[in-house]
C-alpha cells in the first residue's frame, strides 16, 4: 500500500512539474548560419542567386573553376591560387559588411 501511495504521489508531482514548465516555456529559437556561407557554390538555393550572379561579375570562369572546382587542374594554380583565395575572401567580407550591391558596383 505504501508503495502504491508513493507511485501515485510521484506521478502527481511529475504531472504538476510538467504543467508548470509548459506554462513558462519560451518560444522556439531558429538558428541560422551565415547566409553567404550557406550560398557557397554549388548551392542551388533561390536566395543565393544574387550572390552567385555577383561572383560571376567579379570573377572569371577560370577563377570560379579554381575556387569551386578542381583547382589543381589549372596551370595557373601554382602561381595564383593564394592571390585568388585572398581576393574571394575579401569579396565575401565586402558582401557581408556592405551588401551585394556595393560588392558588384566596386568592380
Amino acid at each position: 500500500m505504501q508503495r502504491f501511495t508513493s507511485i501515485v504521489l510521484g506521478a502527481g508531482l511529475l504531472a504538476a512539474t510538467s504543467f508548470a514548465n509548459a506554462a513558462g516555456q519560451l518560444a522556439p529559437v531558429s538558428v541560422r548560419g551565415n547566409a553567404i556561407a550557406d550560398c557557397t557554390p554549388p548551392s542551388d538555393a533561390q536566395e543565393c542567386a544574387d550572390f552567385h550572379a555577383a561572383i560571376r561579375k567579379n570573377f572569371s570562369t577560370r577563377e570560379i573553376g579554381m575556387l569551386f572546382g578542381a583547382a589543381s587542374a589549372y596551370p595557373e594554380y601554382r602561381t595564383s591560387n593564394d592571390r585568388l583565395r585572398a581576393k574571394y575572401t575579401a569579396f565575401v567580407r565586402e558582401v557581408e559588411q556592405n551588401g551585394l550591391a556595393v560588392a558588384v558596383a566596386a568592380k
